[in-house]
């Protein structure tokens, strides 16, 4: 053959074909090596939960690593009671969780501990069209998403069907006005004016669960601005202008609750020498407690006889909507993770509808999505606090641990030491705002 003008003899051009071939052959499988994806990177999320033990938690690992095989789980269920503490030492130590449980109080104060999560997988107006009003409220700041709540929980009405019964009382209290009639139905006192039954576990502080809670929701839903329209203080003691007539809405609901435990009034029912409302409602000596969902499996384990009955809290006769108060978990990446996307990317899984509806069911407290509320509030156990959670809110705390302390105090300061209404809110107020101007 001849190329170029020169013969090649046939030998050569055998070894020459041969050398052109592997050489194609070559290129052929390096190409096959860049255009074949990656494989992906195998990672253990390490999840750091609270309440529900890991058999809750496997079957959700399964069904995502069905789809997303290079993805393991080391689940730790920490300890609720020093969950805060626990985790901002660990953090501080270097311990690098890649999910976190995140309470619906903590942006003000942890927020600088934990990532946003990336727009790509969920935007804003997902976020807003997908869950609660109070989930916005608590979980975004500057237009970013910084945890995604998985389930969600209320304050509700929880009695003694039975009490309710032998008092006659065929319905459980729409209104406050209402409910303070139901509460003098339920009490009794001896000639000495001691209590002898209570209708109600309201008025005190330490030996009242949730009393900060509870408290919030009555300035909230009397009509209370609980910060400053700037952010910069309190303003649950201030005066508020409501059709031409001015009163302070704070104030009155302090002494509206305070009035429970009070001798002098006729709502009188409880008083700080009871012990725990919840155990006083097991051993049948109160017939009504305010309670979260959360609580619910321990008040059925404390008093399995009881026929319980759970209502949604009362309001304000002639309020224009119901409201509600909420108080509530969810999860979140760690600026320290190591694996920050992909932990984002498994919370979106735990969020869609039918992982979050498996995850209510397997708990027994409200999910987290509309859809999943929505469908939830036929549910005959947990059904009210699924109604309850779509008019629920909570405010602004930059100390929650610090400001459920003043708020006992204010509460214990009008029971205890005979201060009036104006004057302990008045203080407490006062340490809000050195505690928000300090932040």
């Amino acid at each position: 053959m001849i190329i170029f003008g020169r013969e090649i003899p046939r030998n050569q051009l055998v070894i020459i074909g041969a050398i052109v071939v592997i050489v194609l052959l070559l290129g052929l499988v390096f190409l096959g090596f860049i255009g074949r994806p990656a494989a992906p990177q195998r990672a253990t999320l390490e999840f750091w939960g609270l309440y529900d033990d890991s058999a809750v938690w496997q079957p959700i690992f399964d069904q995502y690593r069905k789809q997303n095989p290079q993805f393991f789980f080391n689940y730790v269920e920490m300890n609720p009671d020093t969950y805060e503490k626990d985790l901002i030492e660990a953090l501080a130590s270097g311990k690098r969780p890649d999910i976190i449980m995140f309470h619906s109080s903590w942006l003000p104060k942890h927020g600088n501990k934990i990532s946003p999560m990336p727009l790509e997988m969920m935007s804003l107006r997902q976020f807003q069209e997908t869950f609660p009003d109070v989930a916005v409220t608590d979980f975004v700041t500057k237009n970013q998403v910084y945890a995604l709540p998985v389930w969600t929980d209320a304050l509700a009405m929880i009695y003694n069907k039975d009490l309710f019964n032998t008092a006659g009382i065929a319905t459980p209290p729409k209104t406050w006005d209402d409910f303070i009639k139901v509460v003098q139905k339920l009490s009794s006192k001896d000639r000495f004016g001691n209590l002898t039954k209570s209708g109600v576990a309201l008025g005190a502080a330490g030996n009242v669960n949730h009393a900060a809670d509870i408290l919030s929701l009555l300035m909230i839903q009397s009509g209370a601005n609980m910060i400053s329209d700037d952010g910069k203080d309190a303003g649950f003691d201030r005066e508020v202008a409501v059709a031409g007539n001015s009163f302070f809405p704070g104030e009155s609901a302090l002494r509206f609750y305070t009035d429970f435990a009070s001798p002098k009034t006729a709502a009188y029912s409880w008083n700080n020498n009871q012990q725990n409302s919840l155990d006083a409602f097991a051993a049948g000596q109160t017939a009504i407690i305010f309670e979260y969902s959360l609580d619910v499996p321990l008040i059925k384990q404390k008093a399995p006889n009881i026929q319980l009955g759970i209502a949604k809290m009362p309001q304000l006769a002639g309020a224009a909507k119901d409201i509600h108060y909420a108080d509530f978990w969810a999860y979140s990446v760690p600026l320290v993770s190591q694996n920050k996307d992909a932990a984002w990317k498994f919370l979106t899984f735990l969020t869609t509808k039918d992982i979050n509806k498996y995850f209510s069911n397997a708990v027994s407290r409200p999910g987290s999505r509309r859809d999943v509320i929505g469908e939830g509030q036929t549910d005959p156990n947990i059904g009210v606090f699924y109604e309850s959670v779509l008019s629920a809110t909570n405010w602004y705390r930059v100390d929650p641990l610090e400001i459920e302390k003043i708020f006992k105090e204010m509460i214990e300061a009008v029971i205890l030491r005979g201060n009036t209404p104006a004057a302990a809110i008045s203080d407490a107020a006062s340490k809000v705002t050195f505690l928000m101007r300090k932040q």
